[in-house]
């Protein structure tokens, strides 16, 4: 009996809260659609709560939509009035080749300037094609430039051979053949101290054969030798590398400046031939390299 009672008041709560919450539906302050309202009435309880959050939700939300919007509009004409800005140095702003054999005096020594104080090692071959410019200032800031960078080069070069005699363990042996091979490749080195450095770099890469045996190490050394002025050595190299690893592009590439060393056109066409029939696969430039000496050949 008094569940009963309970359940009838509880009910009847329920139906005046429903009637409070309709009537304020109906004036516009509950912004509630009307289909809400049927379930309002079936759900005791939860039906009333869950129409004032919605009714809450979509007026917070309006508001916040309003906002957004009102944001991305601000954003929007702020960024379509921002204009990029043009830095003055920009405007002599020049590729480094340009500027050296093209541009004004001025600009030459400000980039040759710009050069020594940033990162000289990085433009060595910049400074090296800047020794030959006609603007002597410009030249004697390239040719001091390049003398320091080998200075440098030198004394790295020579702690490293000490550090290799003193120990010839493969850790050194590979450092100091490797940075010979860079300063080699710089073309810092001139005359006869530059044949003297291939020599050791081809010796030194003789002794890494011994330890490791890959063909990029093998093409490295046979190039050594051929750079060294031994041609027949770097061939008997070369020669059984192709045997062992027919597909390697650049050793038929090594094969074939050989043969022009020798300047022997029947051992060029030969070379190029052995390329077709073994379908080698060639890069761009090596197929521009084989193009320009099989086009030599048949115009010969």
């Amino acid at each position: 009996m008094i569940s009963l009672v309970i359940a009838a008041v509880l009910l009847l709560i329920h139906m005046l809260v429903c009637l409070v919450l309709s009537t304020l539906a109906k004036l516009g302050m509950l912004p509630v659609r009307g289909h809400m309202l049927p379930a309002m009435v079936l759900v005791p309880l939860w039906g009333p709560l869950l129409l004032v959050l919605c009714a809450r939700g979509e007026a917070f939300g309006d508001a916040l939509e309003d906002g957004t919007l009102e944001s991305l509009l601000l954003n929007d004409e702020i960024r379509r009035g921002m204009q990029v800005q043009v830095r003055e140095g920009d405007a002599g702003v020049v590729p480094l080749e340009e500027a050296l054999i093209v541009n004004d005096p001025s600009d030459r020594r400000r980039l040759m300037l710009s050069m020594l104080t940033d990162d000289p090692d990085a433009y060595l071959a910049q400074l090296q094609a800047a020794k030959l410019n006609d603007d002597v200032e410009v030249a004697h800031y390239a040719a001091t430039a390049v003398a320091q960078i080998s200075k440098e080069s030198d004394l790295k070069l020579q702690q490293l051979e000490r550090a290799f005699k003193t120990d010839p363990s493969a850790q050194n042996l590979d450092a100091y053949c490797d940075y010979l091979g860079e300063c080699l490749a710089s073309g810092l080195a001139e005359g006869r101290v530059a044949q003297i450095q291939r020599q050791q770099y081809a010796r030194l890469l003789a002794r890494r054969c011994e330890r490791e045996d890959g063909a990029a190490l093998r093409i490295r050394y046979a190039t050594a030798l051929a750079d060294a002025g031994k041609p027949d050595e770097a061939e008997a190299v070369i020669t059984q590398l192709v045997a062992e690893v027919p597909d390697d592009q650049e050793a038929w590439m090594l094969c074939l400046r050989l043969a022009v060393m020798r300047r022997d056109g029947e051992g060029v066409r030969q070379v190029i031939d052995a390329i077709d029939n073994q379908h080698v696969y060639l890069s761009a430039e090596n197929r521009d390299k084989l193009a320009f000496w099989r086009d030599g050949g048949e115009a010969r």
